[in-house]
C-alpha cells in the first residue's frame, strides 16, 4: 500500500534532528539546477565567485523512465544570484531519431536569494527550473524561506510546476515543500525532503579541506525515496564540486584591509598637497595647482646612465619600445609597451612602477610613466619616485606615490609633450615575431543527435607588428579531434575545426586626435568630453577561413570608463559558398553594429547592449551581463534576432572565458616571443519561447565578425581610470 505522510509528520522530524548538534551545513547543488539537497531547493546560493558542478545518474521528474544522466554546471554570478545550466539525457550517445530513451533536454535555471535578519540566519529566495524552448521536462516557479544556524538548516516553500511536460514528464516539484539537514561532521551531512506527498532522504560525504586547494569543496552522495512515486529512482547517487573562479571584490561596508592607494585623477594621498614635484597632469581637475608648486630637488643629478639602466631594466622585465627622457620640469618622461603581461595589463603596470621606482628612487626624480597597448597608450600614471617605492614597501608615502590617467581623462600623449628624449624606441616590436598557440572548440549540447558533440582543434599564430599601432596577422587552424557528427558528411559537419588559413590580415590600430580637429581645445574640455579616448581599428585580409573583407571599428570610453561606446561595420565575401560540404553563412556578410557597456564597478559587473545587423546578416539585439572574477569572466546574455522574414528567435546563454597559459608570457627576444592565450572563451546556448515542439537547434544567430576586436588592445575592455584604481593591490603586488 502507498505511504501517504502528511507534512506535519515531515516537520516532526525537521525538529528532531534540529535537537542534535554538528558543524554548519554546506551548500550543495541539486539535480534540478539550484543549490539545494536532493529534490527540494533552499534559499541559499552558490558563493558568488563559485563555480559549481554535479552529475546524477538519475533524472528526477522523468516518470517513463528515470533512469539517466543529469548534468548542472552553475555560478554565482553576483552576491544574490546563481545561474545554472543543465543537461539531462537519458542516453549520452544514441540518436533521438532511432531511439534514446525518454528525454534529452538542455535548460537554464536561475535563483535570487537575500538574507532578512542581521544574524544572516534566515534567507528567502526565488527561482525557476528548466527555462528553454517548447521541450519543457522539469518547468517549476518556487518561493522558499531556509533558517541555518550552524548544525541546522530547514526550508520550507511553495512551488507550482507549468502543467504536464514532453512524454508525461513533470516536475518533482510542487506545491508545499520543505527540508531539513543536519551536517554532524565536516565531512557527513545527512538530510529529508518533501514536496508533493513524497518524501526523500538523503547523504552527502565531503572531502577533508587539507586534500583540496584552497576554496574547493568535493563530494559523494546517496539519495533513497521512502515513498512511491515513479517520478524517481528508488535510489540513485550523486557526485559534485566546487571551486572558486577567483577572489571577488569587497563591497561597500566590507574592509579590504589597509593599503595605500594610487592617487586617481579625482583624488590625491592627503600628504600630495605638501609635497609633491611640479609634474602636470593634463588630463587632471587640479592641474592649475599642479603646475604652480614647485618642483622638489632631487637628492643626487640624474646622469645619462641612469636613463639607460632604467632602459635596461624595463628590457630585463619583458617590456619593448622603450623611450625615456628629460621634461622640462626636470621630471624623467618613460614611454614602455607592454607585450608581455598579457592576462592583464593592470600586472604590466606595476612591473612598470616597481622598475620606476627601484632605478630613480635614489634620486628623489619625478616621473611620467606611459604605458602602451600595440603602442597606443593605454594607461598613466606620474607621481615622485622615492614615494613611489615607499608605497611599494607599504610604508607611508612621505608625498603622492601616482597620479593615475587613462586617454577617457585626456590625451596621454600630452603628458611627454616637449620631452628631451636621451632614448627613444630602444627594443622595438618590429624586429619580433610573436607566436602564440589557442585551442580551438566548437561544440553542440543536448541535441536529438547527442548529448554532446564536439570538434577540437588548434590555431597556430604569427604576428610582425609594423609600425604603431600596425601588425600584420597569419592564423592557421589544425584539426584534431571530433565526433561523429562533426564529420564533413554529417550534420554539424560545416562547423567542424578544419585544418587550413584562419586569418591572413593587416590590422591599423590608431587614438583618433579628436581634440585636434574641432573645437573645444581647452585642456579641461576634452578631459570633460573624454576626447582622447576616441580610438579606430581597421583590418584588411581573410577572416574566419571563409571571408575575404574588410573591417572598421570605432570605440569611445569617456571619462572614467563607467561607460564605453563602440560602433564596427564591414564587408566580407564568402569564398566556400556554394561548397555544400564547407559552407556556413551567407555569400555576402554585412554587418554593421552598435553597442554600449556599463560597468558597475563595485561588484565588477559589465552590463552591455548590441544592436545591429550580425555577421550572417541578421538583425536583432542582444542584452548580456559579465560578471568578472579577476581575469576570469562569466558572461549570461540573452539574444533576439531574424533573417529576412523568418520569425525572430530567441536564445539564452552561458560564456566562460579565461586566460590560459602563464600570467607572464616569455619575454620578447631578438627574433622571436611565444605567448599562451589572453583570451579564450566557450558559450552553450539554449532556445527558447519556440513556437514549435522540442528545443530547436538555432545556430548562426547574433554572431560578431571574425576580426581582431579593439577589446583585445584595452585590456579585455578592463582599461578604464576606475578599473585601475580599484586594483591598486594587483598593481603593487606586481611592483613587487
Amino acid at each position: 500500500m502507498r505511504a501517504k505522510p502528511t507534512f506535519s509528520a515531515f516537520l516532526a522530524i525537521a525538529l528532531g534532528l534540529a535537537t542534535l548538534t554538528s558543524k554548519a551545513v554546506e551548500p550543495t547543488l541539486a539535480p534540478a539546477g539550484f543549490t539545494g539537497l536532493g529534490v527540494t531547493p533552499n534559499a541559499r546560493l552558490l558563493g558568488w565567485g563559485q563555480a559549481g558542478f554535479v552529475y546524477d545518474n538519475s533524472l528526477p521528474g522523468i516518470a517513463a523512465s528515470p533512469s539517466g544522466h543529469n548534468f548542472v554546471g552553475g555560478f554565482g554570478l553576483l552576491p544574490n544570484m546563481e545561474a545554472t545550466l543543465r543537461l539531462a539525457t537519458s542516453d549520452i550517445h544514441s540518436n533521438c531519431f532511432t531511439g534514446c530513451g525518454a528525454a534529452r533536454d538542455l535548460s537554464a535555471a536561475g535563483k535570487v536569494a537575500i538574507g532578512i535578519d542581521a544574524a544572516n540566519r534566515f534567507h528567502v529566495g526565488a527561482g525557476v527550473v528548466d527555462v528553454g524552448g517548447g521541450a519543457t521536462y522539469f518547468r517549476s516557479m518556487y518561493g522558499v524561506l531556509t533558517y541555518h544556524e550552524g548544525p541546522l538548516e530547514a526550508s520550507a516553500g511553495l512551488a507550482r510546476r507549468s502543467g504536464a511536460g514532453i512524454a508525461g514528464s513533470k516536475s518533482p516539484l510542487h506545491g508545499v515543500f520543505g527540508s531539513a539537514a543536519w551536517q554532524p561532521l565536516p565531512w557527513v551531512r545527512g538530510h529529508v525532503e518533501y514536496t508533493d506527498s513524497n518524501v526523500w532522504a538523503g547523504v552527502r560525504l565531503f572531502a577533508p579541506q587539507q586534500w583540496l586547494p584552497e576554496g574547493w569543496s568535493a563530494y559523494v552522495g546517496s539519495n533513497h525515496r521512502l515513498t512511491e512515486t515513479n517520478l524517481t529512482k528508488r535510489s540513485w547517487i550523486t557526485a559534485g564540486m566546487s571551486i572558486p573562479l577567483y577572489k571577488v571584490p569587497s563591497l561597500p561596508g566590507q574592509s579590504k584591509g589597509p593599503l595605500p592607494p594610487l592617487a586617481g585623477s579625482q583624488e590625491r594621498l592627503p600628504a600630495y598637497e605638501a609635497r609633491t614635484p611640479s609634474i602636470p597632469v593634463e588630463s587632471g581637475p587640479a592641474t592649475a595647482a599642479s603646475q604652480a608648486r614647485p618642483a622638489l630637488p632631487q637628492a643626487a643629478p640624474l646622469e645619462d646612465r641612469h636613463l639607460h639602466e632604467l632602459v635596461a631594466a624595463l628590457h630585463a622585465k619583458g617590456f619593448e619600445d622603450i623611450s625615456v627622457g628629460r621634461m622640462p620640469d626636470r621630471s624623467i618622461a618613460v614611454r614602455a609597451n607592454n607585450a608581455t603581461y598579457n592576462w592583464n595589463s593592470a600586472d604590466a603596470l606595476g612591473v612598470a612602477l616597481g622598475t620606476v621606482a627601484r632605478t630613480l628612487a635614489p634620486t628623489r626624480a619625478g616621473y611620467r610613466l606611459v604605458m602602451t597597448q600595440r603602442q597606443i597608450p593605454l594607461v598613466a600614471v606620474t607621481g615622485q619616485a622615492d614615494c613611489l617605492l615607499q608605497w611599494i614597501q607599504n610604508t607611508d608615502p612621505s608625498c603622492t606615490a601616482g597620479e593615475l590617467s587613462t586617454p577617457g581623462t585626456g590625451p596621454l600623449e600630452m603628458l611627454h609633450q616637449d620631452a628631451a628624449w636621451a632614448v627613444r624606441n630602444a627594443h622595438r616590436s618590429r624586429e619580433t615575431l610573436r607566436v602564440s598557440l589557442a585551442p580551438v572548440l566548437r561544440t553542440t549540447i543536448g541535441t536529438e543527435f547527442g548529448a554532446y558533440d564536439y570538434s577540437i582543434g588548434a590555431n597556430i599564430g604569427f604576428a610582425l607588428p609594423l609600425w604603431d599601432g600596425a601588425t600584420v596577422e597569419y592564423r592557421h587552424n589544425v584539426a584534431l579531434a571530433k565526433s561523429e557528427d562533426f564529420e564533413a558528411t554529417r550534420v554539424f559537419g560545416n562547423r567542424r575545426v578544419r585544418s587550413g588559413v584562419e586569418r591572413l590580415a593587416v590590422v591599423q590600430t590608431v587614438r583618433l586626435p579628436v581634440e585636434q580637429w574641432f573645437p573645444p581645445r581647452n585642456p579641461a574640455d576634452v578631459s570633460r568630453l573624454g576626447l582622447g579616448a576616441i580610438t579606430a581599428q581597421a583590418s584588411v585580409g581573410r577572416f574566419g577561413m571563409d571571408y575575404d573583407g574588410v573591417h572598421g571599428m570605432l570605440r569611445w570610453e569617456p571619462g572614467q570608463g563607467l561607460h564605453r561606446l563602440t560602433a564596427q561595420a564591414g564587408w566580407f565575401n564568402n569564398h566556400e559558398f556554394g561548397n555544400a560540404r564547407d559552407q556556413f553563412g551567407p555569400k555576402t556578410a554585412k554587418p554593421l553594429l552598435a553597442s554600449y557597456r556599463y560597468a558597475v564597478m563595485p561588484t565588477r559587473t559589465y552590463l552591455e547592449a548590441t544592436a545591429g545587423q550580425f555577421m550572417n546578416n541578421d538583425r536583432g539585439f542582444q542584452l548580456g551581463m559579465r560578471q568578472w572574477f579577476s581575469d576570469v569572466a562569466v558572461s549570461a546574455y540573452y539574444k533576439r534576432t531574424q533573417f529576412g522574414d523568418s520569425p525572430a528567435r530567441n536564445l539564452l546563454g552561458v560564456e566562460l572565458s579565461l586566460p590560459l597559459g602563464p600570467r607572464k608570457d616569455m619575454s620578447p627576444g631578438r627574433l622571436v616571443q611565444v605567448t599562451g592565450t589572453p583570451r579564450f572563451a566557450h558559450s552553450v546556448e539554449t532556445s527558447f519561447r519556440e513556437d514549435v515542439a522540442g528545443n530547436p537547434l538555432r545556430i548562426g544567430h547574433g554572431l560578431l565578425p571574425p576580426t581582431p576586436s579593439l577589446d583585445a588592445t584595452f585590456n579585455s575592455d578592463r582599461a578604464g581610470l576606475t578599473y585601475f584604481e580599484d586594483n591598486t593591490r594587483r598593481i603593487r603586488d606586481a611592483a613587487r
